[in-house]
């Protein structure tokens, strides 16, 4: 489970969204980037069901830009912590690109069987 890329990158992701959540001010939705950080370590231990887990990516990441957006309009001059969900989101994709990697592979090595 570790030995694989994008358990580091998911890693990282949920490591990004919880600074993020530490140093936001009380005015800001700490819960959405707290949750996103809960489920983002939750995908680490869904290495099983691949596609699940790259759906679950797929979604952190639509909600992630989503949130940086509506903080950009809400606030156009935004703190550093605010780039925290955007840094979570490029790890994101890292790790479902890496998820549908090692898909294809499966897939290539059931179909040589």
């Amino acid at each position: 489970m570790i030995q694989r890329i994008q358990t580091v990158y998911l890693l990282l992701a949920a490591i990004a969204l919880v600074v993020g959540c530490i140093f936001e001010p009380m005015g800001y939705n700490k819960g959405l980037t707290g949750s996103m950080a809960l489920l983002t370590l939750l995908i680490v231990f869904l290495y099983k069901n691949r596609t699940y887990q790259a759906n679950i990516c797929s979604v952190l990441m639509g909600i992630g830009i989503v949130y940086y957006v509506a903080l950009a309009v809400m606030q156009p001059l935004l703190e550093w912590f605010a780039a925290m969900p955007m840094v979570a989101v490029l790890f994101l994709f890292l790790a479902r690109k890496g998820i549908l990697k090692d898909e294809k592979l499966v897939k290539s090595l059931d179909r040589i069987r």
